[in-house]
């Protein structure tokens, strides 16, 4: 509708023309919320960083945050309340539901069922009790495709209550990950990643360094940073868990549940773990993955318990479990006709449910099918009703992190498509006329907490959390003979070949569960691990692969020219194979994944969406229906078949190793072999240096970083080294010991400066636009990794030691990209930065072609404003982005266009607003110099572990 905008006639409290607002609020996911501040620029959101006031975090946020902005902006979200093709206003939405409350309080509730995502919210959790008490017969049941908290089955058994363990990484001096990607996958990982970073940052020749022993089945970011890791299934973690307890704890009578375990070097591997985490009592922790079963978890309690960790480096709190049913009691009721109106509550069980619940056959027995939903998805066509659900920056709520800190959920905007949130519809539902969600939250925590009420909200909402509301620590006594009864019945895990595999499901690292299936700033980040953009693969081992006869990556696969001429660089032709288990064939590109276990497939979730909106709409593979409720995360039995069909994807990085180049130079932290850091902390120069120092610095490369032009030889160079007289030098430096590979510094660089996305098509011909990148590089162990050959070699490694490396603009003192320029376009300042005037960039891309790090990225289209690529527009050729995308934009960004070079710029934006802001403190001082650690880039900030750090080297 035509709307009239007035200027403001007098300022808006609180709100400064051209300066953003902040805000606590917090990102709900079922690992434990994410506090957040949004930046707001006149009450639009345009970015989300960390809440520096949650100490676990210290400001950090994960990669799915940063990325979750983009989705508030999505035009493809649902924009209206639909009963059949009708629409329905907010007012007859809102009458619906108390119609549904009142034709079911007549029956106590009987014939109503809830299918609602886990939560952590008070709020919730108090409205669905205040609901089953005015409908006891209703049935509320919950439902996550993935799991991040252990088992509660492990924990009744050995301690005889409710508890979950909270784990203190900076304190472990051992860490025993026993298939748990502690890093990514698990409840608290942001708050884990930080901590371990912690333990294993070394500045200096006697700091300590932690040491991490890894036991997977894939090739997770975890077990990329292991120093000691081995190769297993998912399957068998119960006999090594048994096999490493008893050498911990004595037991003997655990060796029986180690039947059927082997692999290479096994009492060697064993007796050293074992004999390491002994020699470190109270400073060890062991830890199991989440989707382990009870059995695994109460071993790693008990060895924990036996190594004095409990009351150390692990804790362990009261909570209260879930009482919600479970989707198979439900999908029980469905199917006896017990359900006449199910009301589902976000998630997409059309999508995501096991493949034996058959929700898609619910559409006959239940009359009425509401869907409470953020998108128009696969669970939304089945619907009768559809209600739009709020993006979380338009909504009031509460939810909990990972260590059970209430945080606020408070709206940065009004809903852009008058959307209901959750706990409104519960409101109503159960009978509310007033349901207003500020209302409901604010009696929430205010009757949590004591003191003067309007006091404690506001406070609560200024800092993003309730102090004091974290989950207890309780002391807990371990319980042999309940450990015992729990591993009573342990069957012996079977044996695994070419022709029994092993399939491990797992959720990919930047779409989850699909969940996040339409935001192309996490469709176009490259998996941390294989690289792979815009697609999922079916991930195999490399004896597999040479069983099954196929080779690694696009650039060892003989590829039809035709396919070559078209995408020169950044393609991947793969196999396409079809794996059957659980009497379901599923199919998709093969991917030889080095690392993995040698008869385990990984299906990475979260892809092949039917109805996800244009970005994610068919992309990757739909790998659900090989998954049963009985085995939701791993599974053997498995057969793997090659077809002749080939299959593109988008993959940035072909290359394996380094070939030979010394592009990461590392050294052993102990001297074991190799090079040692404790002996000779100056290894590097050792390793490779003479060959990529420039020539022009000869003997004198070491100059300390305060010296003058002057006093370094020139020689012959056609380059001019800067006067470094400016009033501030700025520099950055990423410690690769503690970078994890994480992506976040990724997306937060894409959400801040304004950098498009391009598509899986541009991905291949190699134009992806991200102004960092996380290279991965695989070795054999060998100190200056590379060691194996890469693309031609026929040497694939079994058990590789991962390398990642961030590769930014590195802003050269002496930059080659500057000589090259015709234009002036790239020049250097006098504090230290090599700047780019976009509006004098005529695109020769000399700069590029001269760039030794390969930083540089062009602009080959307009991206926002004529799109050739189907991410927004659909068919070649039409033009224009739809205004609701451009909301994302970052104000103090300028947007590019086609014909223009782009690199980082050190977010020079933050730079200068932090000048001016200290100028206007310093009034008349010439004192005009900003404190070193003022200024944060946007990739430093959300680093969960600090090792990007940016300052003035002056």
């Amino acid at each position: 509708p035509e709307s009239h905008i007035l200027p403001y006639g007098r300022s808006v409290e609180g709100v400064i023309a051209g300066l953003p607002d902040y805000y606590a609020t917090a990102m709900p996911m079922r690992s434990g919320a994410v506090p957040l501040l949004a930046e707001t620029h006149a009450g639009r959101p345009t970015k989300l960083e960390g809440n520096p006031t949650y100490a676990p975090h210290g400001g950090a946020s994960s990669l799915m945050a940063q990325a979750s902005i983009l989705d508030l902006y999505d035009p493809d979200r649902a924009m209206h309340h639909l009963q059949g093709r009708r629409r329905l206003s907010v007012a007859q939405t809102r009458d619906k539901l108390a119609g549904i409350h009142a034709t079911y309080a007549a029956t106590r509730g009987a014939g109503l069922a809830f299918l609602a995502e886990e939560s952590s919210s008070p709020t919730r959790a108090r409205l669905v009790a205040r609901l089953k008490q005015r409908l006891p017969e209703a049935i509320f049941a919950e439902y996550e495709p993935g799991v991040a908290e252990p088992p509660v089955a492990a924990a009744r058994a050995v301690f005889g209550r409710d508890v979950k363990p909270s784990y203190h990484f900076s304190r472990a001096q051992r860490v025993v990950a026993i298939d748990a990607d502690f890093f990514h996958a698990e409840a608290g990982s942001l708050a884990y990643a930080r901590a371990f970073a912690q333990a294993r940052r070394v500045t200096s020749r006697d700091d300590a360094m932690n040491r991490l022993y890894a036991v997977e089945s894939t090739f997770t970011l975890t077990g990329s940073m292991a120093d000691h890791r081995l190769r297993l299934a998912s399957s068998h973690m119960l006999a090594l868990a048994a096999a490493l307890a008893a050498k911990v704890t004595g037991r003997n009578e655990l060796t029986p549940l180690t039947r059927g375990l082997e692999f290479k070097d096994q009492e060697k591997w064993l007796d050293a773990c074992a004999a390491d985490l002994l020699a470190h009592r109270g400073q060890s922790i062991v830890i199991a993955g989440a989707h382990q079963p009870a059995e695994v978890h109460a071993l790693a309690y008990a060895m924990n318990a036996a190594l004095g960790n409990i009351g150390s480096t692990v804790d362990f709190v009261a909570f209260e479990p879930s009482a919600a049913a479970s989707l198979a009691e439900l999908s029980t009721a469905v199917q006896a006709g017990a359900v006449e109106t199910l009301i589902v509550l976000g998630g997409n069980p059309a999508y995501n449910a096991p493949a034996d619940i058959k929700f898609a056959g619910w559409k006959e027995p239940v009359k009425e099918i509401i869907r409470h939903g953020y998108f128009a998805d696969e669970t939304s066509l089945l619907a009768d009703t559809h209600i739009a659900a709020t993006h979380y920056l338009e909504s009031w709520g509460d939810t909990r992190t990972a260590d059970g800190t209430i945080v606020p959920i408070q709206p940065m905007i009004l809903p852009l498509f008058d959307g209901l949130t959750e706990i409104e519809v519960l409101a109503r539902l159960s009978g509310d006329e007033a349901a207003d969600p500020y209302s409901l939250v604010y009696e929430t925590i205010t009757s949590l907490s004591g003191g003067e009420a309007a006091t404690t909200f506001r406070t609560f909402l200024h800092d993003g959390m309730l102090a004091g509301s974290a989950y207890p620590a309780v002391r807990v006594a371990y319980n042999e003979a309940g450990a015992a009864r729990l591993l009573r019945n342990v069957a012996a895990p079977v044996g695994l070949s070419a022709d029994n595999l092993e399939v491990r499901f797992t959720f990919d690292h930047k779409v989850d569960d699909g969940r996040f299936a339409n935001n192309g700033w996490l469709q176009e980040c490259p998996d941390p691990i294989t690289k792979i953009t815009w697609d999922n693969a079916i991930l195999v081992s490399p004896r597999l692969g040479k069983q099954l006869g196929i080779e690694p990556g696009g650039a060892l696969i003989q590829v039809a020219r035709k396919e070559v001429a078209q995408f020169p660089q950044g393609k991947e032709s793969a196999f396409i194979g079809e794996v059957t288990v659980n009497g379901v064939t599923v199919r998709g590109p093969l991917h030889i994944q080095p690392g993995l276990s040698n008869w385990t497939i990984v299906l990475p979730l979260g892809y092949g969406r039917k109805a996800s909106g244009r970005v994610g709409q068919g992309t990757g593979q739909d790998f659900y229906p090989a998954r049963t409720s009985i085995a939701p995360h791993f599974v053997t039995g498995a057969k793997l078949v090659v077809t002749r069909e080939r299959y593109l994807m988008a993959n940035t990085q072909e290359h394996w190793s380094m070939e030979g180049r010394a592009l990461i130079r590392e050294a052993n932290y102990d001297g074991t072999k190799g090079y040692s850091y404790r002996e000779d902390p100056n290894f590097v120069d050792k390793l490779g240096v003479e060959s990529h120092a420039p020539p022009n610095l000869g003997k004198d490369r070491d100059l300390p970083l305060h010296v003058t032009s002057s006093s370094i030889p020139r020689g012959n160079s056609m380059y001019q080294t800067p006067e470094f007289d400016g009033a501030h030098q700025w520099g950055m430096s990423i410690d690769l010991n503690t970078c994890i590979g994480c992506n976040a510094c990724v997306v937060a660089c894409q959400a801040e400066n304004n950098i498009p996305i391009v598509g899986k098509d541009q991905v291949m011909r190699g134009r992806e636009m991200h102004w960092i990148r996380l290279d991965r590089y695989y070795s054999d162990g060998q100190i200056a990794a590379g060691a194996f050959g890469g693309p031609g070699n026929d040497i694939i490694p079994e058990d590789p030691q991962a390398s990642l490396q961030p590769v930014a603009c590195v802003h050269c003192e002496l930059a080659p990209c500057e000589v090259v320029c015709p234009v002036n376009a790239t020049v250097h300042d006098e504090e230290g930065l090599n700047v780019m005037a976009y509006n004098r960039c005529i695109g020769t891309r000399y700069c590029a072609n001269n760039c030794p790090y390969k930083v540089r990225r062009f602009n080959f289209f307009d991206w926002n404003k004529r799109r050739t690529d189907e991410v927004y527009l659909g068919p070649l050729g039409q033009a224009g982005m739809p205004e609701l995308v451009k909301m994302v934009k970052n104000p103090d960004v300028t947007v590019r266009m086609r014909g223009v070079m782009e690199k980082c710029t050190y977010c020079v934006q933050r730079i200068q607003q932090a000048k001016i802001q200290h100028k206007v403190k310093a009034r008349d001082s010439a004192d005009i110099i900003v404190p070193d650690g003022t200024i944060k880039t946007a990739c430093q900030q959300v680093c969960p572990t600090e090792a990007i750090v940016f300052g003035d080297i002056k």
